[in-house]
Order: structure tokens, then C-alpha cells, then sequence
């Protein structure tokens, strides 16, 4: 029994393997998640539903990442089901985590030791610089082959991954107190974040050859040729990963539209009372 997901020479067969060292990463997680909880003033910090469902959502899109079958597929056999995995924990259980902490319950977090290492990580440049750098080294396949072969290694990949994840999304979604950006300022950080992650995509549709020496060598899944699978690697990690930014984008876009024209209403309304007070 594996404490992670290894590379493996072995064949691969659609029979559950327990890895208990999913397990325990995502009990801490989750312990760690109610102290933050606790630890906040008032009722959890201003807790609701939505942030319970959201922490839950994000636990379960960790969970299936890592665990069997993906985490086991991704870490030694197919190339395209760890992108998928670079998705899933990128772009969902990132965000999802981060939106589960209510607003008050950051702040006061903030207000502690943790606060420095918070507002500089909500820094746009420094969210920017430390997802693309984690994305490209990463993706070097020096790099990948000497980390996926091993256990350790690849629990590393998968940590940086979840570190990159919450490096992206905190400069958007740190509450005021904290964050700084404003709209059109986090929708143009989303967009520059696309930018770079390009070349790796690039590299993984196009290459004639296999990049990764752990994925071409290891037992073929379902037929599934090495080099094939690279490509549905680099089509997936290109055309899966923008839409979640750009819906992102467009959230940020319509609240922006909405907040406005409540502001504007509230002003003409304010302009009317006077007006109707003297009448």
C-alpha cells in the first residue's frame, strides 16, 4: 500500500487502489479549513451555506484529482490525465477552496502573523509571476521526469500545483482589507495569466516526438500511443483551461455592471428626494 501515487512499470488495470496519503492530505486540509473557521469572530466569520458548499466543493475536486483513478493515471501512465489533473486543481479546487473562507474570516486572519504573507501574495505581479513560473517549470520535462519517477517527487508536482492554484486566484478573490484590485484590473490579470501557459500547451500538441520519458515508457492505457496522448495533453490544457478564465472574467465584468448601475440608481434616486421634498 502507496502513501501517493507513484510512476509504476506495472500494467494498468481498472482495480481501486486505496492511497492512504490522499486521504490524510485531505483530512488536513479540511482540519485546517474549520480551525481557520473557528478562529474567526462573530457567527464563523460570517459564515453561510454558500461558503460551506463551496469548501466542499473544492475538498471533493482535491480529492478526485489526486486520488484513484485520476491521481493514479496521471502519475505514471498518461500525460493527458495529468493535465487534467493540472485543470482540476488549477482552475476548480483552487478557487473553490479560497471562496469557502468567508471575507471576515481572511481578515482576521489577516490581522495576525499570516497577514504580511496574504497582502504580499494578493500583489497582482506576485500571483502572476508565481503561477506561470510553477506552470512552466513544471511542465520542463527534465524537470517532470526526474520528479514523476518517484513518489516524493510527484507529490511535489502536486503540491506546487495546489500552491500555483491559490497563487492565481488570491489576487482576485482576497476580500477588501486585503486585496487591492479592482475590476478591470483583475479581469486584466486574468487575461495576462493566459499569456505564458500558452508555450507548454504549444509544445505538447505540436512536439513530433514524446516530451516525457515517464509517460512514453510506461504501459500503454487502452492502446493509447505515447505520442497521441501528449497532444490530447497540450488540446486539453490550452482549450479546458482559458474557459474558466474567461468565465471568471465575465463574472467579474457583469457584478462590476451590476454594482454600477445600483450606484447610479441610488444617485439619481438621492437627486429625486430634494427635488420632490421642495414640491
Amino acid at each position: 500500500m502507496k502513501w501517493w501515487c507513484s510512476a509504476s512499470a506495472a500494467p494498468w488495470e481498472w482495480v481501486w487502489r486505496p492511497y492512504p496519503g490522499i486521504w490524510l492530505f485531505v483530512l488536513l486540509v479540511l482540519v485546517g479549513y474549520v480551525r481557520l473557521r473557528r478562529s474567526a469572530p462573530g457567527e464563523a466569520g460570517g459564515a453561510n451555506g454558500w461558503h460551506t458548499l463551496a469548501f466542499a466543493g473544492g475538498l471533493g475536486t482535491l480529492w478526485i484529482a489526486l486520488d484513484w483513478p485520476v491521481g493514479a493515471l496521471g502519475a505514471g501512465y498518461l500525460v493527458s490525465m495529468h493535465t487534467v489533473q493540472y485543470l482540476l486543481l488549477h482552475f476548480a479546487a483552487a478557487p473553490l477552496l479560497l471562496l469557502g473562507v468567508p471575507a471576515e474570516a481572511w481578515r482576521a486572519l489577516a490581522r495576525g502573523k499570516a497577514g504580511r504573507v496574504l497582502r504580499t501574495a494578493a500583489r497582482p505581479l506576485v500571483g502572476l509571476i508565481a503561477y506561470n513560473a510553477i506552470v512552466v517549470v513544471t511542465h520542463v520535462p527534465q524537470v517532470s521526469d526526474a520528479l514523476m519517477a518517484q513518489q516524493l517527487g510527484n507529490m511535489l508536482i502536486d503540491l506546487a500545483w495546489v500552491v500555483g492554484g491559490l497563487a492565481l486566484w488570491w489576487p482576485i478573490l482576497a476580500p477588501a482589507g486585503v486585496g487591492r484590485l479592482t475590476p478591470p484590473l483583475k479581469m486584466g490579470y486574468l487575461f495576462a495569466c493566459t499569456i505564458i501557459p500558452t508555450a507548454p500547451a504549444a509544445f505538447l500538441t505540436f512536439a513530433d516526438y514524446p516530451l516525457y520519458s515517464v509517460y512514453e515508457l510506461a504501459p500503454r492505457v487502452s492502446g493509447i500511443a505515447a505520442l497521441s496522448d501528449q497532444q490530447t495533453a497540450g488540446i486539453i490544457m490550452k482549450l479546458a483551461a482559458d474557459p474558466f478564465v474567461w468565465l471568471a472574467m465575465a463574472v467579474i465584468f457583469f457584478r462590476w455592471s451590476a454594482e454600477a448601475e445600483q450606484e447610479e440608481r441610488a444617485r439619481r434616486a438621492a437627486i429625486r428626494r430634494p427635488a420632490s421634498s421642495r414640491g
